[in-house]
């Protein structure tokens, strides 16, 4: 039996793994029965570590103990303004690591967050072992579209660090239209408006015959809902009493109590003119310290005041890449909504006025992305995949040049695979080495890129420039990862090098954390034992189902009736099948009772 392979969509607020079986792709439950999984990581005050919703009840009480958010900082360089501006969104701090990358410091302990990440990516792994009840490694894990290079490099690093083997990186957008296509048969031009908890992804693709050809993409990549639950905070904060408002901004367990209450004001403003919020005990929780509680209702109308100036963000980001894909916003055969945050009306109105119709809102935005994943997954493992997804580079890389600019060999949106190929002399006459620097980015200036690498060459032995000149060749696979020839074209000497894996932490300190990791799994249930724990769990709810709909159904309703019935007799043979071990049996229950238990759900 061939080893399961599944989706990850590992976000900035919640993640979700998902496969495929006979019914299609499907998201698999995490071993609390949930279909989504917070992006949390932190320690109990035992010491025991916790994510996911565990995590969430920490932060409750000890939300300097618990990481959250961490994906905005993943792959970049600490920088005294990145920490700065952190601290309106996070409660813990951005601390500089050895080699200049970004690590956070919870419950007294410093932590790189490729490591944070790998904590998520293995709770993943242990659910999709604990459905499958044996072990999975291989997956296609997603990332925002304007991920970079050093981005998309830690996230493959916090993979391997769990234990997984990542077959490709998938952007976002482009995962949830392989979903959207595959459940609805799409053809034509589309537009993925993808607003998550922490990035903003907009991307153009044609869809033709099962192929998804990405055109151009763009993109805000610190834009998300932290940032409208940062100005419902700032709001609530306003509204406490002049006495405590002070001691609260500084208070830690103020701030993530405020911060709650903005995230389930947000949720309830979604569905309702207004939300009543109430939140106590805030002010200086120091011994000897005075707390007040706070009462406030926020409409609707304020909300969107308040957040006015993130969606006039999104609607720039949307009329930039319509200049740089040369496209009319009208043109497009369907809009698709992905991330939680395009459930907001204000966020769905903004599209529909900007596009000029309304958007698809009938794939679950939360989980479409995990979907998508696990389809070219299976594709990918099945057949190969290499028709399916044809994606463009995210951002331009070129070479560094005297007096600090940068050279482009491979533009943003360039059509991936691709090879370029550019010839530069040598700085000066009788230069023996040439150091060549691979940078990324759209930026002017030389701080808007990032160094990828270098390329040295050496025993150069021209007496002019013109007698020096050194071909540059980039190769940009359809993973992202870079391959960089120099050739000195007078001698033939050349040097070459893959950039990939380019990440700060040393080999010792990966294979350190993959052990601690692999510890971890190792100390968890055995996927047999978590399967069988997760089918009795289902059998539960299914249990639950029945009794719940047979209260509530009308005696003239056949068709609930209907329902119950065939949950019951699921529920029954599902019985049979876990006394008798017959595992090929249990998984035909449960995708089964799965799909029931969805639709009377809907």
């Amino acid at each position: 039996m061939s080893q399961p392979v599944v989706g990850i969509d590992l976000g900035t607020s919640t993640s979700a793994v998902a496969t495929v079986d006979e019914g299609g792709p499907r998201i698999i439950p995490n071993r609390r029965g949930r279909a989504l999984t917070p992006s949390l990581v932190g320690f109990a005050p035992d010491g025991m570590r916790v994510v996911g919703d565990g995590a969430r009840s920490v932060a409750e009480e000890h939300p300097a103990d618990v990481a959250s958010a961490t994906k905005r900082f993943i792959g970049r360089r600490w920088t005294p303004e990145l920490a700065r501006s952190a601290r309106a969104l996070v409660p813990y701090p951005l601390l500089e690591g050895p080699n200049g990358e970004v690590r956070v410091r919870i419950a007294g302990r410093v932590l790189p967050l490729t490591q944070v990440s790998a904590m998520i990516l293995g709770e993943l792994k242990l659910d999709a072992e604990a459905h499958f009840g044996r072990p999975v490694s291989n997956c296609v894990i997603t990332v925002p579209a304007n991920f970079d290079d050093l981005q998309r490099a830690a996230t493959r690093e916090a993979a391997h660090i769990a234990g997984l083997n990542v077959l490709r990186l998938v952007n976002e957008p482009t995962a949830a239209a392989v979903a959207y296509g595959l459940t609805s048969n799409f053809r034509g031009r589309a537009l993925v408006f993808d607003l998550g908890g922490g990035t903003f992804d907009v991307s153009i693709l044609e869809v033709e015959n099962g192929v998804f050809q990405v055109k151009a993409t763009g993109g805000d990549p610190i834009l998300g809902g932290e940032d409208f639950d940062a100005r419902v905070v700032q709001w609530l904060l306003e509204q406490v009493a002049d006495s405590h408002r002070e001691a609260a901004a500084r208070d830690t367990l103020s701030m993530q109590r405020l911060k709650v209450a903005a995230e389930l004001a947000k949720r309830e403003l979604t569905v309702s003119e207004a939300a009543l919020v109430s939140v106590t005990g805030l002010g200086d929780h120091r011994p000897g310290g005075t707390l007040v509680d706070m009462e406030a209702s926020l409409s609707r109308g304020d909300f969107e005041k308040l957040c006015e100036p993130l969606s006039e963000r999104c609607r720039q980001t949307c009329q930039a890449l319509m200049a740089e894909a040369h496209a009319n916003p009208k043109d497009f055969d369907v809009v698709l909504m992905v991330g939680g945050m395009t459930r907001v009306p204000m966020v769905r109105r903004l599209v529909a006025e900007y596009f000029g119709r309304s958007p698809v809102v009938g794939v679950n935005p939360d989980e479409v992305v995990a979907l998508g994943a696990a389809v070219h997954a299976s594709e990918l493992s099945e057949r190969g995949g290499e028709a399916l997804l044809i994606d463009v580079a995210s951002h331009s890389i070129g070479v560094a040049v005297y007096g600090g600019g940068m050279r482009c060999l491979v533009a943003k949106n360039t059509p991936i695979p691709v090879v370029a190929r550019e010839v530069f002399l040598p700085a000066s006459a009788g230069q023996a080495r040439a150091r060549i620097e691979i940078l990324q980015g759209d930026g002017d200036g030389r701080s808007d890129k990032a160094k990828l690498g270098e390329v040295l060459l050496s025993d150069l032995r021209a007496q002019t420039r013109s007698e020096a000149p050194l071909e540059v060749t980039f190769e940009l696979s359809s993973e992202g990862t870079l391959s960089v020839r120099a050739m000195d074209l007078s001698s033939g000497l050349s040097q070459a090098v893959k950039l990939e894996q380019r990440t700060e932490l040393s080999p010792t300190e990966v294979k350190q954390l993959r052990a601690e990791q692999k510890a971890y799994h190792k100390n968890q249930s055995p996927p047999e034992v978590q399967a069988m724990r997760s089918f009795s769990e289902l059998l539960a709810r299914g249990e639950q189902l029945t009794r719940a709909l047979s209260e509530a159904a009308a005696p003239e309703r056949a068709d609930a009736h209907a329902l119950v019935e065939s949950v019951r007799r699921l529920v029954a043979l599902g019985r049979s099948a876990f006394r008798s071990g017959n595992r090929q049996q249990m998984a035909e229950v449960t995708r089964r009772l799965t799909t029931l238990m969805e639709t009377a759900a809907a």
